[in-house]
Protein backbone atom coordinates (compact mmCIF):
# COMPACT_ATOMS: atom_id res chain seq x y z
CA UNK A 1 0.00 0.00 0.00
CA UNK A 2 1.16 3.73 -0.68
CA UNK A 3 -0.62 5.05 2.23
CA UNK A 4 -3.93 6.36 3.33
CA UNK A 5 -5.85 9.51 2.00
CA UNK A 6 -8.38 11.12 4.06
CA UNK A 7 -11.52 11.69 1.95
CA UNK A 8 -12.95 15.77 1.94
CA UNK A 9 -16.09 16.53 0.40
CA UNK A 10 -15.39 19.38 -2.28
CA UNK A 11 -17.77 21.61 -4.62
CA UNK A 12 -16.67 22.66 -8.00
CA UNK A 13 -18.75 24.44 -10.61
CA UNK A 14 -19.77 23.59 -14.17
CA UNK A 15 -19.39 26.17 -17.33
CA UNK A 16 -23.29 27.10 -16.67
CA UNK A 17 -22.11 28.35 -12.73
CA UNK A 18 -23.59 25.04 -11.60
CA UNK A 19 -22.58 23.72 -8.57
CA UNK A 20 -21.84 20.37 -7.96
CA UNK A 21 -20.94 18.20 -4.90
CA UNK A 22 -17.89 15.74 -5.02
CA UNK A 23 -15.39 14.36 -2.40
CA UNK A 24 -11.66 14.41 -3.30
CA UNK A 25 -8.81 11.55 -1.74
CA UNK A 26 -5.89 13.03 -2.24
CA UNK A 27 -3.70 9.51 -2.78
CA UNK A 28 0.28 10.02 -2.18
CA UNK A 29 0.71 9.77 -6.41
CA UNK A 30 -2.07 11.76 -6.95
CA UNK A 31 0.37 13.96 -9.14
CA UNK A 32 1.48 11.06 -11.20
CA UNK A 33 -2.28 8.96 -11.37
CA UNK A 34 -5.57 10.26 -10.77
CA UNK A 35 -8.88 8.58 -11.26
CA UNK A 36 -12.20 10.11 -11.67
CA UNK A 37 -15.73 8.17 -10.96
CA UNK A 38 -18.76 8.34 -13.49
CA UNK A 39 -22.07 7.31 -12.32
CA UNK A 40 -24.88 5.02 -13.03
CA UNK A 41 -28.14 7.30 -13.79
CA UNK A 42 -29.71 7.66 -10.03
CA UNK A 43 -26.80 6.20 -8.75
CA UNK A 44 -24.87 8.71 -6.04
CA UNK A 45 -21.22 8.84 -5.42
CA UNK A 46 -21.34 7.11 -2.04
CA UNK A 47 -21.40 3.70 -4.03
CA UNK A 48 -18.27 4.40 -4.99
CA UNK A 49 -16.17 5.01 -1.66
CA UNK A 50 -14.97 1.69 -0.56
CA UNK A 51 -13.30 1.42 -4.09
CA UNK A 52 -12.53 5.08 -4.54
CA UNK A 53 -10.30 4.47 -0.74
CA UNK A 54 -9.06 1.41 -1.46
CA UNK A 55 -7.51 3.08 -4.71
CA UNK A 56 -6.44 6.16 -2.76
CA UNK A 57 -4.06 3.97 -0.61
CA UNK A 58 -2.62 2.87 -3.55
CA UNK A 59 -1.58 6.10 -4.41
CA UNK A 60 -4.06 7.46 -6.89
CA UNK A 61 -5.50 10.76 -6.89
CA UNK A 62 -9.47 10.40 -7.02
CA UNK A 63 -12.46 12.20 -7.22
CA UNK A 64 -16.00 11.49 -7.35
CA UNK A 65 -19.04 13.46 -7.53
CA UNK A 66 -22.86 13.57 -8.21
CA UNK A 67 -24.49 14.75 -11.23
CA UNK A 68 -26.58 17.86 -11.21
CA UNK A 69 -30.01 16.37 -9.81
CA UNK A 70 -28.61 13.64 -7.73
CA UNK A 71 -26.68 13.20 -4.45
CA UNK A 72 -24.86 16.31 -3.19
CA UNK A 73 -25.58 17.63 -6.70
CA UNK A 74 -29.54 18.21 -6.59
CA UNK A 75 -30.68 21.54 -6.37
CA UNK A 76 -31.87 21.97 -3.17
CA UNK A 77 -35.22 24.06 -4.17
CA UNK A 78 -36.12 21.87 -6.95
CA UNK A 79 -36.30 18.16 -7.88
CA UNK A 80 -34.21 19.53 -11.13
CA UNK A 81 -36.87 18.76 -13.88
CA UNK A 82 -35.37 19.98 -16.65
CA UNK A 83 -31.99 18.81 -16.23
CA UNK A 84 -30.87 15.94 -19.23
CA UNK A 85 -28.35 13.54 -19.96
CA UNK A 86 -26.53 16.51 -22.68
CA UNK A 87 -26.01 18.68 -19.26
CA UNK A 88 -24.16 15.38 -17.77
CA UNK A 89 -22.54 14.64 -20.67
CA UNK A 90 -21.24 18.33 -21.86
CA UNK A 91 -21.03 20.11 -18.36
CA UNK A 92 -20.82 18.03 -15.69
CA UNK A 93 -18.52 15.40 -16.85
CA UNK A 94 -15.82 18.20 -18.10
CA UNK A 95 -16.18 20.07 -15.03
CA UNK A 96 -14.95 16.81 -13.21
CA UNK A 97 -12.22 16.23 -14.88
CA UNK A 98 -11.19 19.52 -15.09
CA UNK A 99 -11.30 19.75 -11.25
CA UNK A 100 -9.42 16.44 -10.90
CA UNK A 101 -6.82 18.15 -13.02
CA UNK A 102 -6.47 21.07 -10.68
CA UNK A 103 -6.85 19.26 -7.37
CA UNK A 104 -3.78 16.67 -9.00
CA UNK A 105 -1.93 18.15 -11.83
CA UNK A 106 -1.71 14.38 -12.75
CA UNK A 107 0.13 13.20 -15.82
CA UNK A 108 -1.93 10.25 -16.04
CA UNK A 109 -5.65 10.87 -15.83
CA UNK A 110 -8.25 7.32 -16.07
CA UNK A 111 -12.03 7.36 -15.43
CA UNK A 112 -13.91 4.37 -14.24
CA UNK A 113 -17.26 4.75 -15.47
CA UNK A 114 -19.84 2.46 -14.06
CA UNK A 115 -22.89 1.04 -16.32
CA UNK A 116 -24.62 4.66 -17.72
CA UNK A 117 -21.42 6.38 -17.74
CA UNK A 118 -19.26 4.06 -20.36
CA UNK A 119 -22.17 5.85 -22.22
CA UNK A 120 -22.11 9.50 -20.93
CA UNK A 121 -18.36 9.03 -21.25
CA UNK A 122 -18.64 8.05 -25.38
CA UNK A 123 -20.44 11.51 -26.04
CA UNK A 124 -18.77 13.70 -23.88
CA UNK A 125 -15.49 15.87 -24.90
CA UNK A 126 -14.05 14.05 -22.39
CA UNK A 127 -13.46 11.55 -24.45
CA UNK A 128 -10.21 13.61 -25.85
CA UNK A 129 -9.06 14.73 -22.67
CA UNK A 130 -8.50 11.44 -20.70
CA UNK A 131 -5.61 9.01 -20.74
CA UNK A 132 -7.70 5.36 -19.84
CA UNK A 133 -10.82 4.62 -19.00
CA UNK A 134 -12.28 1.12 -17.34
CA UNK A 135 -15.58 0.43 -17.92
CA UNK A 136 -17.74 -1.37 -15.41
CA UNK A 137 -20.69 -3.26 -16.14
CA UNK A 138 -20.95 -1.33 -19.13
CA UNK A 139 -24.07 -2.16 -21.55
CA UNK A 140 -26.32 -0.61 -23.95
CA UNK A 141 -30.05 -0.89 -22.69
CA UNK A 142 -31.92 -1.66 -25.77
CA UNK A 143 -34.34 -4.74 -25.27
CA UNK A 144 -33.49 -6.73 -27.77
CA UNK A 145 -30.12 -7.32 -25.74
CA UNK A 146 -31.81 -8.92 -22.58
CA UNK A 147 -33.29 -12.29 -22.19
CA UNK A 148 -36.59 -13.14 -20.52
CA UNK A 149 -37.78 -10.73 -17.25
CA UNK A 150 -35.03 -9.07 -18.10
CA UNK A 151 -36.39 -7.73 -20.81
CA UNK A 152 -39.82 -7.58 -19.68
CA UNK A 153 -38.46 -5.01 -17.08
CA UNK A 154 -37.17 -2.94 -19.45
CA UNK A 155 -39.62 -2.75 -21.62
CA UNK A 156 -42.36 -2.11 -18.93
CA UNK A 157 -39.89 0.61 -17.32
CA UNK A 158 -39.68 2.32 -20.70
CA UNK A 159 -43.28 2.72 -21.04
CA UNK A 160 -44.24 3.61 -17.20
CA UNK A 161 -41.55 5.39 -16.13
CA UNK A 162 -41.25 8.40 -18.57
CA UNK A 163 -45.37 9.59 -18.13
CA UNK A 164 -44.55 9.43 -14.44
CA UNK A 165 -41.26 11.50 -14.93
CA UNK A 166 -43.25 13.98 -16.96
CA UNK A 167 -45.80 14.56 -14.34
CA UNK A 168 -43.90 14.67 -11.03
CA UNK A 169 -40.72 16.05 -12.75
CA UNK A 170 -38.57 13.37 -11.68
CA UNK A 171 -37.90 9.61 -11.32
CA UNK A 172 -38.63 8.48 -7.59
CA UNK A 173 -36.31 5.78 -6.23
CA UNK A 174 -37.68 2.47 -5.93
CA UNK A 175 -35.82 -1.07 -4.71
CA UNK A 176 -36.04 -2.69 -7.83
CA UNK A 177 -35.07 0.26 -10.04
CA UNK A 178 -32.79 3.56 -8.89
CA UNK A 179 -31.51 3.62 -5.65
CA UNK A 180 -32.35 7.34 -5.62
CA UNK A 181 -34.56 9.84 -6.95
CA UNK A 182 -33.73 11.38 -10.58
CA UNK A 183 -34.32 13.99 -12.86
CA UNK A 184 -37.07 12.98 -15.10
CA UNK A 185 -35.88 14.24 -18.29
CA UNK A 186 -33.23 12.09 -18.11
CA UNK A 187 -34.89 8.84 -17.99
CA UNK A 188 -37.09 10.25 -20.55
CA UNK A 189 -34.08 10.70 -22.52
CA UNK A 190 -32.40 6.99 -21.97
CA UNK A 191 -35.84 5.39 -22.65
CA UNK A 192 -35.79 6.94 -26.43
CA UNK A 193 -31.88 6.20 -26.68
CA UNK A 194 -33.22 2.75 -25.68
CA UNK A 195 -36.63 2.19 -27.85
CA UNK A 196 -34.69 4.02 -31.26
CA UNK A 197 -31.56 2.20 -30.49
CA UNK A 198 -29.46 4.77 -31.23
CA UNK A 199 -27.80 7.54 -29.22
CA UNK A 200 -29.12 11.38 -29.92
CA UNK A 201 -28.96 14.66 -28.29
CA UNK A 202 -31.96 16.94 -27.57
CA UNK A 203 -32.15 18.27 -30.93
CA UNK A 204 -32.67 14.35 -32.06
CA UNK A 205 -29.33 14.53 -33.86
CA UNK A 206 -27.64 10.56 -33.97
CA UNK A 207 -23.96 11.52 -31.84
CA UNK A 208 -22.99 7.52 -32.17
CA UNK A 209 -19.82 8.83 -34.28
CA UNK A 210 -18.55 10.64 -31.12
CA UNK A 211 -17.80 7.32 -29.66
CA UNK A 212 -14.89 5.94 -32.44
CA UNK A 213 -13.13 9.68 -31.56
CA UNK A 214 -12.00 7.77 -28.33
CA UNK A 215 -8.49 6.21 -29.24
CA UNK A 216 -7.13 5.07 -25.36
CA UNK A 217 -7.14 2.27 -23.79
CA UNK A 218 -10.04 0.64 -22.59
CA UNK A 219 -11.12 -2.13 -20.22
CA UNK A 220 -14.42 -3.07 -20.19
CA UNK A 221 -15.79 -5.84 -17.13
CA UNK A 222 -18.79 -7.52 -16.74
CA UNK A 223 -20.04 -10.16 -14.67
CA UNK A 224 -21.71 -13.32 -15.42
CA UNK A 225 -24.78 -13.19 -13.09
CA UNK A 226 -25.62 -9.27 -14.08
CA UNK A 227 -28.49 -9.98 -16.37
CA UNK A 228 -31.11 -7.73 -15.39
CA UNK A 229 -29.00 -4.48 -16.32
CA UNK A 230 -25.47 -5.55 -18.72
CA UNK A 231 -25.60 -9.12 -19.65
CA UNK A 232 -22.72 -9.88 -22.14
CA UNK A 233 -24.04 -9.19 -25.51
CA UNK A 234 -25.10 -5.72 -23.78
CA UNK A 235 -21.27 -5.07 -22.80
CA UNK A 236 -20.88 -5.95 -26.52
CA UNK A 237 -22.78 -3.85 -27.85
CA UNK A 238 -21.43 -0.64 -26.17
CA UNK A 239 -18.00 -1.46 -26.12
CA UNK A 240 -18.19 -1.59 -29.93
CA UNK A 241 -19.15 1.52 -30.23
CA UNK A 242 -15.68 2.64 -29.13
CA UNK A 243 -14.06 1.61 -32.46
CA UNK A 244 -10.74 3.27 -32.16
CA UNK A 245 -10.12 1.93 -28.64
CA UNK A 246 -7.85 -0.51 -27.65
CA UNK A 247 -10.09 -2.91 -25.90
CA UNK A 248 -9.64 -5.25 -23.06
CA UNK A 249 -13.00 -7.23 -22.54
CA UNK A 250 -13.49 -9.11 -19.62
CA UNK A 251 -16.27 -11.27 -17.93
CA UNK A 252 -15.61 -12.08 -14.32
CA UNK A 253 -17.68 -15.62 -12.61
CA UNK A 254 -18.02 -14.39 -9.43
CA UNK A 255 -17.29 -18.06 -7.73
CA UNK A 256 -13.94 -17.65 -9.67
CA UNK A 257 -13.87 -14.80 -6.41
CA UNK A 258 -15.46 -17.26 -3.65
CA UNK A 259 -18.40 -15.16 -4.03
CA UNK A 260 -22.50 -16.74 -5.12
CA UNK A 261 -22.82 -12.74 -6.90
CA UNK A 262 -21.75 -9.90 -7.53
CA UNK A 263 -24.99 -8.70 -10.21
CA UNK A 264 -24.86 -5.13 -11.11
CA UNK A 265 -23.08 -3.00 -8.10
CA UNK A 266 -20.87 -5.88 -6.44
CA UNK A 267 -17.84 -4.86 -7.02
CA UNK A 268 -18.51 -1.45 -5.29
CA UNK A 269 -19.76 -3.06 -2.12
CA UNK A 270 -17.31 -2.87 1.12
CA UNK A 271 -17.29 -6.81 1.08
CA UNK A 272 -16.07 -7.34 -2.34
CA UNK A 273 -12.96 -9.09 -1.68
CA UNK A 274 -9.59 -7.04 -2.17
CA UNK A 275 -8.28 -9.62 -5.36
CA UNK A 276 -11.24 -8.46 -7.52
CA UNK A 277 -10.29 -4.60 -6.84
CA UNK A 278 -7.06 -5.83 -7.76
CA UNK A 279 -8.24 -6.29 -11.05
CA UNK A 280 -9.56 -2.42 -11.29
CA UNK A 281 -5.57 -1.83 -10.17
CA UNK A 282 -4.07 -3.68 -12.59
CA UNK A 283 -6.02 -2.44 -15.92
CA UNK A 284 -4.73 0.93 -14.17
CA UNK A 285 -1.11 0.45 -13.83
CA UNK A 286 -1.17 -1.21 -16.87
CA UNK A 287 -2.33 1.87 -18.65
CA UNK A 288 -0.42 4.10 -16.88
CA UNK A 289 2.43 2.22 -18.34
CA UNK A 290 1.67 1.87 -21.70
CA UNK A 291 0.85 5.74 -21.97
CA UNK A 292 4.68 5.92 -20.21
CA UNK A 293 6.73 3.98 -22.72
CA UNK A 294 7.13 6.02 -25.80
CA UNK A 295 8.09 9.30 -23.42
CA UNK A 296 10.48 6.85 -21.97
CA UNK A 297 11.86 5.36 -24.98
CA UNK A 298 11.92 8.83 -26.62
CA UNK A 299 14.16 10.03 -23.68
CA UNK A 300 16.93 6.83 -23.59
Amino acid sequence: MAGTATPRRIRFRAADGRSLGGTWWPGDAAGERTIVFLCGIACPQRYFRWLAGYLAERGFGVLTFDYRGVGESKDPFSDDPCVTLDDWINLDLPAAVAEARRLSGTRFLAVVAHSLGGQLLGQSPIRNQIDATVLIAPQRSIPRLFRGVAKLRLWIGYLAFPPLARLLGYVPSCRLWFPERCPGDTFVQLGRWSRQGIYTDESGDSVESRFAEYEGPLAAIGFSDDQYYAPPQAVRALVDLYQRARVRLETIDPKAYGLASLGHSGLFRQAAPPALWERVVEYLNDFEAERASPRDAASA
